[in-house]
């Protein structure tokens, strides 16, 4: 009888401990749920949307877009009055993990960055430009433009709150982190006119612009990253 009940106990410890474990992948299936979620989105990089996707609880896939324009005149420690317009476009995949299965997520991936800032110069009031110190009549200078980019594809790291497609419903998320652009490049480009060319003087103009050029270079080499951060608001199915 004793070993009829010490079998018995086992079996049923062996039920119990079958049934749970039954209990708890469901629970996890349930947790695990797949979804989609969209939302739009604001904040440094503009306006744009994001799109994820769920893999489990702790671990989510998301694309995402955005970018905006404005413009700014300056000389932008150059000798030269600039209209300048900075262009920002993201577009990436990013995966969030969420270590506590929650709503804080770490986040990385990378970031097709279309960063540009196209600048225009202009002529000063007395109808002349000025590079690298020495001064040339507007009617010398066909056009000059500048421009400053930075790389291409560049990594992101962030944090945030917020599970996009972690269940369906209203969601509302937020993002911070830095996308590691690395140094940008700069460059001036001044075309001489036909006047200039004939007087031979466009050698000295292209080597004036090109000491701006460096100037400007220096100005910008410092900006490596770029700062996100933004909030959004949508569903998730």
């Amino acid at each position: 009888m004793p070993a009829f009940e010490s079998t018995f106990g086992r079996s049923c410890l062996a039920a119990a401990f079958a049934l749970s474990s039954l209990t708890l992948s469901a629970t996890a299936r349930a947790d695990d749920a797949f979804h989609v979620g969209a939302a739009v989105t604001a904040g440094f990089s503009g306006l744009g949307a994001d799109v994820g996707v769920n893999i489990n609880s702790y671990l989510g896939v998301r694309a995402t877009i955005a970018g905006f324009s404005i413009d700014h005149n300056g000389n932008y420690s150059t000798s030269i009055d600039w209209t300048a317009r900075a262009r920002l476009f993201q577009a990436g995949l990013l995966l969030d993990g969420y270590p506590f299965a929650g709503g804080f997520h770490l986040t990385a991936g990378l970031v097709k960055d279309g960063n540009k800032i196209s600048l225009t110069a202009q002529p000063s009031g007395s109808g002349s430009f000025t590079f690298n110190g020495t001064s040339y009549p507007a009617a010398d200078v066909a056009s000059a433009s500048a421009s400053v980019q930075w790389n291409k594809t560049v990594p992101y790291l962030g944090l945030g709150w917020g599970n996009l497609a972690g269940s369906s419903g209203l969601h509302f998320t937020s993002d911070f982190g830095l996308l590691l652009t690395g140094s940008p490049t700069a460059t001036i480009t001044a075309n001489c006119s036909a006047a200039l060319i004939a007087a031979n003087g466009c050698s000295q103009l292209t080597y004036d612009a090109g000491q701006e050029q460096l100037k400007l270079q220096n100005d910008v080499h410092k900006i490596t990253v770029w700062p996100v951060a933004r909030i959004g608001i949508g569903f998730a199915f």
